[in-house]
């Protein structure tokens, strides 16, 4: 880097160091998108971040539960 500052990413957040974190910030955004398509390719995301298999259930308040981890 050229200025030697930790990069950022949109929400002006450092980079993640752990899988869990990962995950948890993918799961947050996959309950903010609208679209279907982007939702299931997010929290693919999450679940390959997690890497664990083991997901839990997430009520996104529209009557329609969000799994992650398969």
């Amino acid at each position: 880097m050229k200025d030697g500052k930790t990069p950022r990413n949109q929400e002006g957040q450092p980079p993640t160091t752990r899988g869990d974190d990962t995950a948890e910030r993918l799961e947050e955004k996959a309950d903010a998108q609208r679209g279907e398509a982007n939702r299931a390719r997010t929290e693919e995301k999450a679940r390959a971040a997690r890497g664990d298999g083991k997901g839990r259930d997430r009520s996104d308040g529209k009557g329609r539960a969000v799994r992650f981890g398969g």
